[in-house]
């Protein structure tokens, strides 16, 4: 039997992994609208590729506010559920006010709200569903991961079908009923962990948290792990940012062949997410990720190369989606670095790290497009992609 058809089989209970897997594919169904939506928004309201990079990066400014909020609160509240559905509910103001965007400061506003949506989200669901599938943590997590792929590929190509026919404001609204409906059913849906209030949740609050964040920030491979997880977050996002601008002013590709283009990117993370998950437990994390980096600095090295549309997409979709494909990977290591009652600030350390590096990337890369073409951008996405295999080199073997 393949190992993932067996991992499976010792899961008894896999109704809150879909739910929040679901759940995280709802987040990113926000964030899929934003970035299809993006360079049309460019065109209405006037705005220069800096500016345009300037909102995403407003975006990672609030996911590192959230992140470094929230990993302490939810280690020692234990409130995953209730944090989960105030994350989908920020999803959904952050789509309103998009729809009601005249002018670059309410697309700013809504830019905030969806660094909440996103990156709020990992704080309470990575720790929720590691306790609640402790021995087959990889393969929940590669489940999880597959519903931010979703998310992120189905979002894309329905936006931009039905901006053929209504304009981005009415789409906005219209794609933000779903995530306030998920909102709502998080509530109803999830069991909550049950812990020995006496012995444990107290100890957790007075000594243990403390001890597990102590030994976190004194962890040399977990800050190397979360600078590795920073440049690796700048590639895979600069491509999912600079994709859509490329294909719109240098291609002139149509809403709906942008939608495509997003969609293909996720493609490969959507099916191979649970191979790779399961595998990364069995042989280790280290050379999955080694080998996905790899390959994703070879083929963005090459992408500037291809003038075809076509061909282009299914070059970047390539390169996508082997950044995409480790995403539980490196969730997964992040957790194996961590003691389980500081859990919640691991995540939070390491997603903290990812949006304060990744926010440094639609600024330069939009000074770079302005300056020399955005084709440019994809060089400086190929250096990212190799820092952060040189760093996952120096990771221990074991």
């Amino acid at each position: 039997m393949h190992p993932v058809l067996r991992n499976f089989r010792e899961i008894k209970n896999i109704k809150p992994l879909s739910i929040v897997s679901i759940g995280h594919g709802t987040t990113h169904w926000v964030n899929g609208i934003f970035l299809v939506l993006l360079p049309f928004i460019v065109q209405d309201l006037s705005l220069n590729y800096t500016t345009a990079g300037t909102m995403v990066s407003i975006f990672f400014i609030a996911a590192v506010a959230i992140t470094i909020i929230s990993g302490p609160i939810i280690d020692i509240t234990k409130k995953y559920i209730t944090a989960q559905f105030l994350c989908l509910l920020a999803g959904f103001i952050a789509l309103v006010i998009m729809s009601q965007s005249t002018s670059v400061y309410t697309l700013a506003i809504a830019a905030i709200f969806i660094g909440i949506c996103v990156s709020g989200w990992h704080t309470p669901s990575i720790p929720y569903l590691s306790q609640l599938y402790e021995k087959n943590r990889g393969l929940a997590l590669s489940i999880h991961t597959v519903g931010a792929s979703l998310g992120d590929g189905i979002a894309p190509p329905i936006a931009g079908l039905i901006m053929l026919y209504i304009t981005w404001q009415q789409t906005s609204m219209i794609l933000s009923v779903p995530v306030i409906i998920m909102a709502i059913y998080i509530t109803r849906s999830l069991p909550a962990i049950k812990y020995d209030e006496k012995s444990s949740k107290l100890h957790v609050k007075k000594t243990n948290y403390w001890e597990g964040l102590k030994a976190l920030l004194s962890s040399k491979n977990m800050l190397k792990l979360c600078l590795l997880a920073g440049l690796w977050s700048m590639t895979q996002n600069g491509v999912t940012v600079f994709l859509p601008l490329y294909l719109v002013f240098v291609m002139d590709a149509s809403p709906a062949l942008v939608g495509f283009a997003l969609f293909s990117i996720q493609a490969g993370a959507i099916f191979g997410g649970p191979v790779v998950g399961t595998w990364s437990d069995q042989i280790g994390r280290r050379p999955i990720v080694i080998n996905a980096l790899l390959i994703s600095a070879i083929l963005l090295f090459l992408l500037p190369l291809f003038d075809n549309v076509y061909l282009f997409i299914l070059i970047v979709s390539l390169a996508g989606c082997s950044l995409y494909s480790i995403r539980p990977v490196i969730h997964s290591w992040t957790m194996d670095l961590s003691d389980k009652n500081a859990s919640g600030s691991a995540v939070s350390m390491l997603f903290t790290a990812q949006a304060a590096l990744t926010g440094t990337v639609p600024i330069i890369g939009g000074l770079i497009a302005d300056n020399y073409g955005l084709k440019s951008v994809f060089i400086l996405l190929t250096i990212t992609s190799l820092l952060a295999l040189i760093l996952s080199l120096l990771m221990p073997k074991k």
